[in-house]
């Protein structure tokens, strides 16, 4: 089992810390071993936040990630900061609506426009959704449908058409990933 180190980043509101927590909860049946990290920036709502996940078969040595496997970058801010820590080889998931998308050989980019799709969804607020789908199908960690079937749960307290909305969402980033 592969070790993975993660980092979601993006402004405080954009519904990192969200997507980052049901991502870790979903990967405990997978993996033994997890750490979660949030950070939030100093401003909270627009500052830049982020969070570190590490998955891993082994003890964890340490919860800091230094150098990440992977990473979903929703604002240029996150870009500037975060994109220098990605590995050659590693994947950085783009929203490219808000991000200047880097033309680099050493990543494997992956493009998306979420916060535009999500404008067309009729909710700005599902941009996380989207992103979360891109980089999930191509991590290869989870079945489609498992996630489908989480995100509704966790927003049927908001009623049923919100969760409709957030599957949507997912499934607009899975399907635009594959």
């Amino acid at each position: 089992m592969k070790t993975e180190r993660v980092i979601f980043s993006g402004a405080g509101g954009q519904g990192l810390m969200f997507i980052g927590k049901l991502f870790a909860n979903m990967a405990i049946d997978k993996f033994p071993f997890l750490t979660f990290i949030p950070s939030y920036g100093a401003e909270i709502r627009g500052g830049t936040s982020n969070c570190r996940i590490i998955l891993s078969g082994e003890e964890i040595a340490s919860p800091v990630v230094e150098e990440a496997d992977a990473m979903l970058v929703m604002n240029q801010p996150s870009a500037d900061r975060f994109l220098p820590m990605l590995i050659e080889g590693g994947s950085a998931f783009i929203n490219s609506s808000l991000v200047e998308t880097p033309s680099s050989k050493k990543w494997k980019i992956v493009d998306v426009p979420a916060t535009e799709w999500a404008q067309e969804l009729g909710d700005i607020r599902c941009a996380n959704m989207i992103m979360l789908g891109a980089y999930l199908c191509n991590e290869g960690i989870f079945d489609c449908e498992k996630v489908g079937l989480e995100i509704e749960k966790i927003f049927i307290a908001k009623g049923k058409d919100v969760g409709k909305l957030n599957v949507k969402a997912f499934l607009r980033g899975w399907n635009h990933a594959r």
